[in-house]
């Protein structure tokens, strides 16, 4: 009677998945995969250099005789290129995303790993020699007799995932299209040899569909999503971040700031200014500020918001003039105050500037500025280096809007949401401040502040109820008249509101203010918790914005934000990554930084290469394999070896024929006829006393049954 492990048909025991796992990977799979993950992520150079070495091993016989200790040694290689790989991307790039950009390179960082499997005799490595926890484990069960069971793997499968991986994550894989299908075709065409059965055309294509259908919509869902979370509930579509941003006004609990350095001010010649801007708006409507500027009469075409870019003046450092009334000359003079703005700048972005800012030098793809003043950068280096110069009289915004067509058209610099106006009104008439000069407004709105109001990043505030669904949340209408409580968000939007009632356009202002000093650099640093609001209102004797910041001055140092104790190390060494970047970008520097990056690793791979020269081995060369098979085939147990190759895969270079074939018995229907072949022949071979003719015959009736049956059975499943 057969057992279950005899038959065919019966679930895959244990044997079979050993099997499976030890079984390499098809040909040219590994090397497709490879081609697919250098043209995802643009680098088709390296990935065809990778799939050639890895292929080649399919044509060369030079084999080395890799042990534990090389498949270790393998390991820790890897371990290193992906530290020295996850810090070179975090110079480039920032903390959050600098281990998905290193995952890219997973196919390079695995590379020995994939060597010492493909080029070494054996078919299968030790889990353990991954494992520190395993490798003492064998220690001690091998010092105490124990028993040990010892996992072992092809790394071809683990070195295909780790492709398909790290082709995820390249700069071409939001293409759903691309990636998708390019993954489908790769295992679609490979589909025949992993399984022994081909897929049917309809099959395939409802499956090509599928994948693509389904990667298509996901990934326009999930650019829904975060387009949503991030820009709020009341917005709809894209929208530049310059045009929009959600103020906390109305929310509840503490505000939270990041302690991390954003920007350093670092002296040149002259003071620092006391705020910086990054954006202006004019439009409030249900705690989100936005930037409006409606059309002319007559200029229906034209978009007064679209940023314009700066040009270059000069031929050696050049200038780009940032001042909006005033000229080259004046602007880059070079008696006005000087500092460097130095900061990470991964990926094009707004960029801090004060508002009365003349020029700058900053080497950039584009840089580009708005009506409002705000400065938005393509970058040219991960971490910035900007040059500026600035002070009174000039400015980076233009002159409020007005309609010369229509003289009598409000300015949105001048507009007050409906349900705030009333309170608003009371406010400035119970400070008798609307017919006051502007230097006198702001003079009492600011001991007003002080005295009667008070900061706090901490609100209770509860919900006002709406009178219907319409109707806004008057928010700054109860700060000024019930709580009194609030953040620099509340101060500023009232500011805003109060100045525009006594008939002053003003605008509402984000940035950071310059609080913290370094005593021994002299550099200011501009964490997330110096994020700021204020109003900036325009001065019509003087025909310039100018800044009106009412929050109490003591907001810095009010409910300070807690910071850790290892903040002081972790500025330490943004302060120290930053500078390398910065002297990295320098002319002439960059050649010198990739000599110090791969000086060692070229040094260690010679070496490596100088060592594996002269230990590499010859199996089975081309003039030997002639008369190997020659030999082989006086044996008629030789004609088992292509039909065995369907279940077993090549057999491994240097592995007996008879060794090799005792794997496939779980594909038999009975191992009897197997195992007597293989006995006969051994006797054949290394039994100078045994009957040659009637041995050679009794294996030939048991190989021609055995033959037919390997070729009827299909290949198992693991």
């Amino acid at each position: 009677m057969k057992s279950a492990d005899d038959n065919p048909t019966s679930p895959p025991t244990r044997r079979d998945r050993e099997l499976a796992d030890t079984r390499p990977a098809p040909r040219l799979l590994l090397g497709a995969s490879l081609l697919l993950w250098g043209g995802i992520t643009g680098r088709p150079l390296i990935g065809l250099i990778i799939a050639v070495a890895v292929e080649a091993a399919h044509w060369t016989r030079t084999r080395w005789e890799f042990g534990n200790p090389a498949y270790l040694r393998a390991w820790q290689v890897a371990i290193l290129l992906l530290v020295l790989t996850v810090g070179v991307v975090w110079l480039d790039s920032s903390a959050i995303s600098a281990l998905p950009n290193a995952m890219t390179w997973l196919p390079v960082i695995l590379f020995p790993l994939q060597f010492v499997q493909s080029y070494g005799i054996r078919r299968s490595m030790s889990l353990a020699n991954l494992s520190l926890f395993l490798r003492k484990r064998r220690e001690h069960s091998r010092k105490h007799g124990l028993p040990f069971r010892d996992i072992r793997f092809c790394f071809d499968h683990v070195y295909f995932c780790s492709v398909l991986i790290s082709a995820s994550l390249g700069q071409h894989s939001r293409s759903a299209f691309l990636f998708v299908a390019s993954v489908v075709l790769v295992i679609w065409w490979f589909i025949p040899r992993l399984s022994g059965k081909r897929m049917k055309p309809v099959s395939a294509g409802l499956m090509l569909l599928t994948a693509v259908g389904g990667g298509y919509a996901g990934e326009k869902i999930l650019d829904y999503a975060y387009e949503r979370l991030l820009i709020g509930r009341y917005q709809l579509g894209s929208l530049e971040y310059s045009r929009h941003t959600r103020t906390a006004i109305g929310d509840l609990g503490e505000i939270k700031q990041s302690p991390e350095i954003q920007w350093r001010l670092i002296p040149r010649h002259g003071e620092l200014p006391r705020l910086l801007r990054v954006s202006s708006y004019n439009n409030y409507l249900n705690t989100y500020w936005s930037t409006k500027l409606p059309k002319r009469v007559g200029e229906e075409d034209s978009e007064p918001l679209e940023f314009q870019e700066l040009q270059s003046v000069g031929i050696e450092d050049p200038f780009r003039i940032t001042a909006q009334n005033a000229d080259t000359t004046t602007a880059t003079s070079p008696a006005f105050p000087q500092f460097t703005v130095r900061g990470g700048t991964p990926r094009k972005d707004l960029f801090p500037l004060p508002a009365n800012a003349g020029s700058m030098v900053l080497p950039a793809q584009n840089i580009e500025i708005n009506a409002f003043g705000s400065l938005r950068v393509d970058p040219q280096h991960p971490v910035a280096d900007a040059l500026i110069l600035w002070g009174d009289p000039m400015d980076t915004a233009l002159p409020p809007w007005s309609d010369p067509g229509d003289p009598d058209r409000e300015s949105p610099d001048l507009q007050i949401p409906n349900n705030e106006e009333p309170a608003i009104r009371r406010f400035v008439d119970q400070l008798g401040i609307r017919d006051l000069p502007l230097k006198e407004k702001v003079a009492v709105l600011r001991g007003h502040f002080a005295r009667e109001f008070t900061y706090t990043r901490y609100l209770s505030l509860p919900d006002p109820k709406a009178q219907d669904e319409y109707e806004r949340a008057n928010f700054i209408s109860l700060f000024l008249e019930e709580t009194k409580r609030g953040h620099c968000e509340y101060f500023a939007t009232a500011t805003v509101f109060l100045l525009r009632e006594c008939g002053v356009p003003t605008r509402y202002a984000t940035g950071f203010a310059v609080v913290e000093r370094d005593p021994d650099s002299g550099e200011a640093l501009l964490r997330g918790t110096h994020g700021h609001a204020w109003c900036t209102a325009w001065d019509e004797a003087r025909q310039t914005w100018i800044d009106v910041d009412l929050t109490p001055p003591d907001w810095s140092g009010t409910e300070t934000p807690y910071m850790p104790a290892w903040q002081g190390l972790l500025d330490r060494w943004q302060i120290l990554r930053d500078n390398i970047l910065v002297w990295r970008s320098q002319p002439g520097n960059m050649a010198i930084a990739i000599v110090i990056v791969c000086l060692p690793l070229v040094a260690g791979a010679a070496l490596a290469a100088r060592r594996l020269w002269r230990s590499k081995r010859q199996v089975g060369p081309y003039r030997d394999r002639k008369a190997a098979k020659a030999a082989l085939a006086l044996s008629p147990l030789g004609l088992l070896e292509k039909p065995a190759t369907k279940h077993l895969g090549e057999r491994p270079l240097g592995t007996p024929l008879s060794r090799w074939l005792l794997d496939v018995r779980p594909a038999l229907a009975s191992t009897d006829q197997l195992d007597e072949a293989i006995e006969i022949h051994r006797r054949l071979r290394f039994d100078p006393t045994a009957d040659a003719d009637s041995l050679r015959s009794r294996l030939e009736s048991l190989v021609a049954p055995l033959r037919r049956e390997l070729k009827r059975v299909p290949r198992r499943q693991a």
